[in-house]
C-alpha cells in the first residue's frame, strides 16, 4: 500500500520536475544569449563606424568632432559607445570642448544595426571648456535649446578674456532631462554650489552652500545677438544687491541698481568694459553711511594689492546728501575719482555747516611709498556754525579763506605743507608751517589715513592751532 502511494506521488511530481529543469535550461540559454549579444560587440572595430557616429552627433547634438583617440563598446551601466579623449566644438560657434569620455548610450536595436542610428542619451565626463566671456550666451542657448538628452559630469568651465582667466567653475554636473532637468551643481571659489534654471529659461536660482550667498536672476527674452539682459537679487552675507543689467559684446551695463547692508545704502549706475581694456565708470548716490564704516578701513591693506590696482581703470562720481534729520557733519558731498595704471586723480567738494571745502589731488598708488599731492581751499563763511560742528567756540565771526597745498606720505604717515595762505594775502611763516605739520602728524595722522576724518580728532586739531 505504501509503495503504491509513493509511486502515485512520484509519478504526479515527475512531470513538474521535468518542466522545472527544462525551464532552467531555457533560462540559462536565454541569459547566455543575452550575454553573448552584449559581449560580441566589444570585438567590433567601431572606428569603421566613426562617420555614422560623427554624422549623428552633428545632426542631433550640433557637435562636430575634430579628433579622438579611440572608440570602444561598454556593457555597463547600459550599452554605450565610449569615445576617448575627444576634441570637438559646437557647430557654428567658437566653443571648443575637450572631454576624456564621450558616451553614446545606444538603443538595443542599434547595437548591431547602424542604419537609422539613434541614441537614448549622450554623456560627457571629465570635461574642460575654456570659454571667452563673450560666448557665454551662445553656450547658454545651446544647453537650453538642445532637444536631445545630455548628461555632463565633472565639467571645468574657465571663463576667459583675452587669454586671461576671469572665473573658474569646476566639478560641474548638469542634465537637461529627467528629475534633474536644468539643475546644476559644482564648485566655485572652493565652495559647493547648486543652481536651477526653470523650464522657460527665464529664472535662474543660484546658491553657494554654507556661505550665506544666494542669487536670483530673471532674464529678458530677447533675440538680439550676444545680448543677455535682465534683473537680479543677490544676498552675500546680508549684503543685498538689486541689479538691472545688460551684457552685450564687451560691455556690461548696470542700471538703477541698489546696494544695502546695515552700514551702507546706495543707488548706482555702472558701465563695465572688458575690451580693449578693463574699465569701470560709475555714478553712485549714497543714501546712508555709518561713519564707523570708514574708520574700519585700512589703507595699508588696500595698497598691498598693487598688481590689481595697476590693472584697474575707473571713473567714478560719488554723491551724498544729508537727510533732513540727523547730526551729520557733512550737508552734502561730491567727488570724482579717476584711476588708470595705478594713478589716482581726484576732485571733491564738501559742503558743511558754515563752510565749503574744495580739494583736488593725485597719487601713484603703485609706488612703494606712495605720496598723495593735494590742494585744498577752505571757504568758511560762518565761523560760528563751522566751529560749532566741532564744539569749538570762536569769537571772531569774520569769514575765513584758507588755501593749503602739500603732500601726504600714505605709508609713513607724514605730511609736508608746500604753502598755507590765509585770506589770499597772509602767508604762513615757516615756523607756523612746521607747527601745523607736527600737530597734524601727532593728532590727525596718528591712527592712519582714514582716521583723519574722525570728528574728535578734527576737534582736537582745530583747538591746537587756533
Amino acid at each position: 500500500m505504501i509503495n503504491k502511494t509513493y509511486q502515485i506521488i512520484h509519478n504526479k511530481y515527475l512531470r513538474f520536475y521535468k518542466i522545472f529543469f527544462f525551464l532552467k535550461y531555457i533560462f540559462s540559454i536565454f541569459l547566455l544569449s543575452i550575454l553573448l549579444f552584449l559581449l560580441i560587440p566589444k570585438f567590433f572595430n567601431y572606428e569603421k563606424k566613426q562617420e555614422i557616429i560623427k554624422e549623428y552627433l552633428i545632426n542631433k547634438y550640433d557637435l562636430k568632432i575634430n579628433n579622438f583617440s579611440s572608440i570602444k563598446f561598454n556593457i555597463l551601466p547600459l550599452p554605450n559607445l565610449s569615445i576617448e579623449n575627444v576634441n570637438f566644438n559646437i557647430k557654428n560657434e567658437p566653443i571648443i570642448i575637450n572631454t576624456k569620455h564621450l558616451n553614446i548610450f545606444l538603443k538595443f536595436k542599434n547595437i548591431y544595426n547602424y542604419e537609422n542610428f539613434a541614441a537614448t542619451k549622450v554623456s560627457f565626463d571629465s570635461v574642460k571648456i575654456d570659454l571667452d566671456i563673450e560666448s557665454a550666451k551662445s553656450l547658454k542657448n545651446y544647453l537650453t535649446k538642445l532637444e536631445y538628452n545630455l548628461d555632463v559630469k565633472d565639467l571645468n568651465l574657465n571663463f576667459k578674456k583675452k587669454e586671461n582667466s576671469v572665473l573658474n567653475i569646476y566639478k560641474i554636473k548638469f542634465s537637461n532631462y529627467g528629475f534633474k532637468e536644468n539643475k546644476m551643481e559644482g564648485k566655485i571659489f572652493g565652495k559647493k554650489f547648486k543652481a536651477h534654471l526653470d523650464e522657460d529659461n527665464k529664472n535662474f536660482d543660484f546658491k553657494v552652500l554654507d556661505t550665506g550667498i544666494k542669487a536670483y536672476f530673471q532674464f529678458d527674452q530677447t533675440k538680439k545677438e550676444n545680448l543677455i539682459s535682465g534683473s537680479s537679487k543677490i544676498n552675500i552675507l546680508n549684503n543685498y544687491l538689486k541689479l538691472n543689467f545688460s551684457l552685450q559684446d564687451n560691455q556690461l551695463k548696470i542700471m538703477e541698481s541698489k546696494f544695502k547692508n546695515q552700514d551702507l545704502s546706495l543707488l548706482f549706475n555702472s558701465i563695465i568694459t572688458f575690451d580693449p581694456f578693463f574699465g569701470i565708470n560709475s555714478d553712485i548716490n549714497i543714501n546712508k553711511i555709518d561713519k564707523n564704516l570708514i574708520n574700519t578701513l585700512k589703507l595699508e591693506d588696500i595698497l598691498k594689492n598693487r598688481e590689481i590696482i595697476k590693472k584697474l581703470n575707473s571713473n567714478n562720481k560719488i554723491n551724498y546728501n544729508k537727510k533732513s534729520f540727523g547730526n551729520s557733519l557733512i550737508k552734502n558731498y561730491f567727488s570724482e575719482l579717476s584711476l588708470a595704471n595705478g594713478r589716482l586723480v581726484f576732485a571733491k567738494k564738501i559742503n558743511m555747516q558754515g563752510g565749503i571745502i574744495n580739494c583736488k589731488g593725485e597719487s601713484l598708488l603703485t609706488e612703494e611709498y606712495p605720496r598723495l599731492n593735494f590742494s585744498c581751499l577752505f571757504k568758511i563763511k560762518d565761523k560760528k556754525k563751522f566751529f560749532k560742528n566741532f564744539s569749538v567756540t570762536k569769537n571772531n565771526q569774520k569769514p575765513l579763506s584758507l588755501d593749503v597745498e602739500g603732500s601726504l606720505n600714505l605709508i609713513n604717515k607724514k605730511i609736508n605743507f608746500k604753502k598755507i595762505n590765509i585770506d589770499n594775502d597772509l602767508v604762513a611763516k615757516d615756523s607756523d608751517i612746521k607747527y601745523f605739520k607736527e600737530t597734524f602728524e601727532n593728532i590727525l595722522f596718528e591712527d592712519g589715513f582714514f582716521n583723519i576724518f574722525k570728528r574728535n580728532k578734527i576737534k582736537e586739531f582745530i583747538r591746537a592751532i587756533i
